[in-house]
């Protein structure tokens, strides 16, 4: 009997264990999920690894047109473009003013002035004595190209991939996925195919007008250019080619071309057509970056082309950095380039730069960052809470999150908010060399014209339109009130105390120690004086002005013409709107055909004065020149005319810095424009990145600064750690959901 009973038994307790092994089987993927959760969950957009090792990452938000150095004209094109190429000449990274050093070159070029009879003239010649100008340029020895296909040769000599098929470039998506990389020495014709190259009217190189009207031939090569252009394209047409997709390509080496002498392997010559000094800024541009001819030679080919590889996405230069990933609708990678000579950091600066570390790493070898990430980022929110995450090393402050990153200390200043501090994030900042202005036409009956009484209500205007209310109103404080056009930082701009300031629309605060506008009252003194008493004009109407813009439906711009507005009204005059779309906006600029204007920019080429000063130049207004000047008020005065005319042409010394205020103050008092701002630039960075110095003219110093990506990682896992508890009870639930439910399911199969 106890044989028959025990196989009962047995089964008795496996039906009772049974439910205890289904309720705890639906537990074990959710006990496997959240162990995997645990220690694989994470933010973190870059590649694993990634963010352990030096590189840099950045953001951004426009997109890439060109990377072409004869075509790039975009602030934030050259920052990735001007890590790969370089040029004869740089801007040091520390010293302020801005001081150009030699970069390709051996040294800074000194001008040679050539007289009318061949002679070489001595001193600083006036410009009428001169009939020409020289520049040496002699290179450094054994700088040479980062790896590129182009410079691939076979045993014999001849290049690699040239005549290359679409079977060639099968499964070539990258410059770096050829086999094949070889590079060569930098030649002194390189810069001769760069120049030439801008004188191809197909290019339309947008520094191509201006460098004509100095740099001797370079007319004459365009026209021989367009010339065999006509030849070689008939000819390619002939031959079935379709010059429209496959444009065809002239030898660049082989044109004459009077400004630039190629003197040997080493050195050139640039020659100008008459008296320059600025012209040496030109050689700091990425315009005058070198061209290898192999280059172009390569990206011509229509197999190459039709691989989307070209010279616009993938430059070839000589710079520190080097393209390894171009995906410009998402992101761009530089790598380090291997051949790069491995400058050192800079060993001089300020003491305040000592102080902020950025003389620690005085004279060691750069480049430190190994790679470089720019991402495209639409909006500036996301790109704001990657900043906050970690994940990017600096950004800019959104307009919605400024007065989450900057608070107002006791001093009445912009400064990081105790959050921002305690993460340690620095707050960088720099006036760009920008001016913003409100400008009157001066070919306007009313507000232009140069009598007293024209300029008593400029002037007027002037008073009343406080540029500090509206920096504040407008861009949380992120700006400088312009007492001239020309920013801090350039040469001649207003010193700082009393003497700087604009008398005739700003006094000086001794308590706080800062420009202040003059009182309302003066406005109105003024404005009484012009012949329009509490804004009351000879015909007994209310003075009326009209603003003309492009800015029609934009919220922000209704917001600043309410302001506007407001200002106007303290002088009883009215202001009207005249939109228009941006077309016919320009075509009123380019006629003269406007009154006002709000906020019109311009942004320095280069660090000399006389690249503000020429806005006002005579023979650049704008209606006389047939649209082509820069003088968009149509600013005439004989007397600035002749100031500027002979500080344009003479070195920097005591005697042009006194022709500078000179022309300053003859603007101040004709008021063509109310001066604006000038836009003070906020970036922030991580503690983790070294050696950043904003910079606002050259784009070159990558190469300098450096991650402590231990920090980073550190940081990034502080701020990241994973929220897993509400998942972790979401998984327990449907655990517990589903362990009811087999058991409910088995007891009913039982019963």
């Amino acid at each position: 009997m106890s044989s028959q009973q025990a196989p009962s038994q047995s089964a008795s307790r496996n039906q009772r264990r049974r439910p205890w092994l289904l309720i705890a089987l639906p537990s074990l993927p959710a006990m496997l999920i959240a162990v995997v959760l645990t220690f694989t969950a994470t933010n973190d957009p870059w590649p694993a690894g990634m963010a352990a090792e030096e590189t840099f990452f950045t953001s951004y938000s426009s997109s890439i047109k060109s990377l072409d150095p004869a075509v790039s004209y975009y602030v934030h094109e050259g920052e990735i473009l001007d890590s790969i190429v370089e040029m004869p000449l740089s801007y040091h990274y520390l010293r302020r003013p801005y001081e150009l050093c030699p970069m390709l070159a051996g040294a800074l070029p000194v001008p040679r002035c050539i007289g009318h009879d061949g002679a070489i003239l001595s001193g600083d010649p006036p410009p009428e004595q001169v009939a020409r100008v020289e520049y040496d340029i002699e290179l450094k020895r054994g700088i040479r190209y980062q790896p590129h296909p182009c410079f691939a040769k076979n045993s014999d000599g001849t290049p690699r991939y040239r005549q290359l098929s679409a079977r060639d470039l099968k499964g070539i998506r990258r410059i770096g996925d050829f086999p094949a990389q070889d590079s060569r020495e930098l030649h002194a014709e390189d810069f001769k195919v760069a120049l030439v190259r801008l004188c191809d009217v197909r290019l339309a190189s947008p520094v191509y007008s201006t460098l004509k009207s100095f740099i001797l031939g370079m007319d004459e090569c365009s026209a021989h250019i367009k010339n065999d252009l006509a030849v070689l394209e008939a000819e390619a047409s002939r031959a079935g080619r379709d010059i429209g997709m496959y444009p065809v390509l002239p030898d660049y080496r082989r044109y004459d071309l009077a400004g630039l002498q190629v003197i040997d392997q080493y050195r050139f010559r640039l020659v100008l057509s008459r008296k320059y000094p600025q012209a040496v800024y030109w050689l700091a541009m990425h315009f005058f970056a070198p061209m290898p001819w192999e280059a172009l030679a390569f990206y011509q080919q229509p197999a190459v082309i039709d691989a989307r590889l070209d010279i616009k996405n993938w430059p070839v230069g000589t710079g520190a950095y080097m393209m390894a990933e171009c995906a410009p609708a998402d992101h761009i990678t530089l790598v380090k380039n291997p051949n790069f000579r491995h400058e050192p950091y800079p060993n001089d600066g300020s003491d305040e730069q000592r102080r902020n570390g950025l003389l620690d790493d005085a004279g060691k070898t750069t480049p430190f960052i190994k790679r470089v990430v720019f991402q495209f980022e639409r909006e500036a929110i996301p790109t704001w809470i990657k900043f906050l995450q970690g994940y990017y090393d600096n950004s800019g402050i959104p307009n919605d999150m400024f007065d989450a990153a900057v608070a107002m200390n006791p001093n009445g200043e912009l400064s990081l908010s105790q959050d921002m501090i305690q993460r340690g994030i620095r707050l960088n900042t720099g006036v760009a060399p920008t001016i913003f202005y409100f400008g009157f036409n001066m070919l306007d009956p009313v507000v232009g014209g140069n009598s007293p009484n024209q300029k008593k209500l400029r002037q007027a205007i002037s008073i009343a339109l406080d540029y500090q209310e509206f920096i504040d109103i407008f861009l949380n404080g992120r700006g400088v009130v312009a007492q001239s056009l020309i920013p801090p930082g350039i040469t001649g701009a207003p010193a700082d105390g009393p003497s700087g300031v604009n008398p005739f629309v700003d006094t000086w605060n001794e308590r706080h120690q800062a420009p202040q506008r003059r009182p309302i009252d003066d406005a109105r003194k003024l404005l009484a004086e012009a012949g329009y008493p509490n804004g009351i004009g000879p015909d007994g109407a209310p003075l009326t002005l009209y603003l003309d813009h492009a800015n029609a439906g934009q919220s922000a711009f209704k917001a600043q013409f309410q302001w506007l507005s407001r200002r106007f009204e303290l002088l009883g005059i009215r202001i009207q709107e005249r939109p228009s779309d941006l077309n016919r906006w320009r075509d009123k600029v380019n006629t003269g055909n406007w009154q006002i204007i709000f906020n019109k920019g311009w942004l320095a080429d280069y660090p000399d004065p006389e690249n503000f000063l020429f806005l006002f130049y005579s023979g650049n207004g704008v209606v006389s020149s047939g649209g082509r000047g820069a003088n968009y008020v149509n600013y005439s005065s004989e007397a600035f005319d002749k100031v500027f005319k002979q500080l344009e042409s003479m070195a920097d010394g005591p005697e042009r810095l006194a022709l500078i205020q000179q022309a300053i103050r003859i603007l101040q008092e004709d008021a063509p424009c109310c001066w604006g701002f000038h836009p003070k630039n906020f970036i922030l960075t991580h503690a983790w990145l070294h050696n950043y110095q904003p910079h606002e003219m050259g784009k070159t110093f990558l190469k300098y600064r450096r991650v402590d990506a231990t920090l980073r990682r550190q940081c990034q896992r502080a701020w990241n750690r994973p929220r897993l508890a509400g998942i972790y009870a979401v998984l327990a639930l449907v655990a517990a959901s589903a362990s009811a439910m087999i058991v409910r399911i088995y007891r009913e199969d039982q019963s």
